[in-house]
């Protein structure tokens, strides 16, 4: 009997590493394995890169939605769609329908996509450095909060769509989608609004990416981020 060739990983002992196209695909199931391997791995440049390129691309996607459907300028960004951050649309005051205007939305868009990856995963580095003692790379935090990014970009084409079947620019797929009778700065929509199923379900992701990074419990790191993401979106709700 002629012997097989052993494989590379059981010759080695160490598995081998997943592609990025894997990665991303296995954030929409199994993010904490994914996690796993990147924390145990050295930096790569491309684990942050390519994902915040897609949510830019993806962003700008919804942003021609949201355009064919009456709004000038409506920007979004990985901090606001997806990650616990602080910032919300932007608005731009520009002739609707001009070049000037469209852009100045784009390049918003592409700049809050970056912008995002690095303020959340500085949360995210904060909260593990503050609130839960325990010291991790912030590259590594970039990693893991931009990998997230096939969701975010998952949740723009969804909510593009909504837009596009409902004609309403407003519409979100969360709770707020059967609020449409009211109106878009209504409080009762926006707080409704705030039971996005993506912003849920990114924010659940970046607790276990943050349980990861620090070695504490998911209970202990979801705590902190869901903590900080409602009072976030709550405080932008009452100061609207």
């Amino acid at each position: 009997m002629i012997p097989m060739p052993a494989t590379p990983s059981s010759s080695s002992g160490v598995a081998a590493s997943s592609s990025l196209a894997a990665k991303l695909l296995d954030m929409l199931s199994s993010p904490g394995e994914v996690f796993d391997e990147v924390v145990a791995a050295p930096p790569r440049f491309a684990n942050w890169l390519v994902p915040t390129v897609l949510v830019a691309l993806a962003s700008l996607f919804l942003l021609r939605a949201s355009s064919n459907e009456g709004v000038s300028v409506v920007t979004t960004s990985q901090a606001v769609e997806a990650q616990p951050a602080t910032l919300d649309s932007v608005t731009v005051q520009a002739e609707p329908g001009s070049v000037d205007s469209q852009s100045l939305s784009a390049l918003a868009t592409c700049g809050g996509a970056f912008a995002g990856t690095f303020w959340s995963a500085f949360l995210l580095w904060f909260i593990g450095r503050a609130f839960l003692r325990t010291r991790f790379s912030y590259l590594k935090t970039v990693e893991v909060v931009a990998l997230t990014g096939s969701i975010v970009a998952l949740g723009a084409i969804v909510t593009a769509l909504l837009i596009g079947i409902s004609g309403d620019p407003a519409t979100r797929p969360a709770l707020s989608f059967f609020a449409r009778h009211l109106p878009s700065t209504n409080r009762v929509r926006l707080l409704l609004g705030t039971f996005n199923f993506f912003h849920l379900w990114i924010i659940t992701v970046l607790a276990i990416g943050l349980s990861r990074l620090s070695g504490v419990s998911f209970k202990e790191s979801a705590f902190w981020v869901f903590g900080y993401w409602f009072v976030a979106r709550l405080a932008l709700i009452l100061l609207g």
